[in-house]
């Protein structure tokens, strides 16, 4: 049986911009600040209607503006975590699947020793149980996860 850790070092908070996102980023700052943890905000924009053999100039100004708008939406966050007691904030943009960006991200930092999530995201407006996004950090995650509603 695996303990849960006493104090966590590292949380990441994927955002997607979508209600529950910003609830559980909330939370993840509560957490991070509780537990005097890293935070790592973690935005993922979804391009996979985008991959085609001959990129579109228009899929590709509309990414870049995904883009921008996202870093822009955490830039208003670092402000917000920065009048927190969260010790050290980081800042991430990736493009791809949601899901598997996550996964990847947080794998490829074994430091990081929880990830929380929104119970549903942008994926799944319309679904009152937990989103497929979510279900499959929770299903692959390399550390603890926790599903916030």
């Amino acid at each position: 049986m695996t303990m849960m850790p006493s104090n966590y070092q590292h949380v990441l908070i994927p955002v997607d911009n979508s209600e529950p996102a910003e609830v559980a980023f909330n939370e993840a700052v509560n957490i991070a600040a509780r537990h005097q943890a890293k935070l790592t905000i973690l935005y993922v924009v979804d391009d996979r209607a985008y991959h085609t053999p001959a990129m579109d100039p228009l899929l590709t100004e509309l990414l870049d503006a995904e883009a921008t708008h996202a870093a822009a939406a955490m830039r208003d966050r670092r402000t917000f975590v920065e009048t927190t007691t969260v010790p050290a904030l980081q800042t991430e943009v990736a493009y791809g699947d949601p899901k598997r960006t996550i996964i990847d991200y947080a794998s490829q930092h074994p430091e990081i020793d929880l990830i929380v999530l929104g119970a549903t995201g942008k994926d799944s407006p319309h679904r009152v149980a937990v989103g497929s996004t979510t279900s499959y950090v929770v299903d692959q995650a390399p550390c603890n996860v926790i599903v916030i509603r």
